[in-house]
């Protein structure tokens, strides 16, 4: 069983946006392990995704509770070995993507796409954590229209 609450969900348009120019999308997220037990995990969770140029900023900061058979969590937990993500942070996202095109609606600003998180998977930039309870620190780029991908790790359309 996995269990997502949101304890902030910040919303800012830092400028406007025409169609004209390309829009990309920053994402950075940091999971930390903050309670363990043999049925239970509790994981703080922060993901802020901002856009090039700067139009918008997301922020959102929550818990994630696994529960369940201790192979069932881990495997949660578990980074996938070609995208360095942990299964988790989609399941997050996908719960967090909901508020944010809402948010989005209201301030009239671009929303990242719901993949956000898979087409690049084979550009993401991992930064490694110092913290012992703390499982992964990501930083990715990607756009709202993913066809042809660059070396610098962003996906941009044509």
């Amino acid at each position: 069983m996995v269990s997502i609450s949101l304890n902030s969900l910040h919303a800012e348009r830092t400028g406007e946006y025409t169609s004209k120019e390309e829009l990309f999308f920053d994402v950075n997220a940091k999971l930390e392990e903050q309670k363990r037990d043999t049925s239970q995990v509790t994981v703080s969770f922060n993901l802020a995704i901002s856009t090039k140029p700067n139009v918008v900023k997301y922020n959102t900061t929550g818990l994630v509770t696994l529960a369940g058979k201790p192979d069932d969590i881990k495997k949660k937990l578990e980074v996938n070995p070609k995208t360095h993500i942990p299964q988790i942070l989609f399941t997050i996202y996908q719960h967090v993507f909901n508020s944010i095109y809402i948010l989005s609606s209201n301030l009239n600003t671009p929303y990242p796409p719901p993949d956000l998180l898979h087409p690049m998977a084979e550009k993401i930039q991992i930064l490694s954590a110092n913290t012992s309870n703390s499982i992964l620190t990501e930083k990715a780029e990607t756009s709202s229209n993913t066809t042809a991908t660059s070396d610098q790790g962003a996906t941009k359309s044509p």
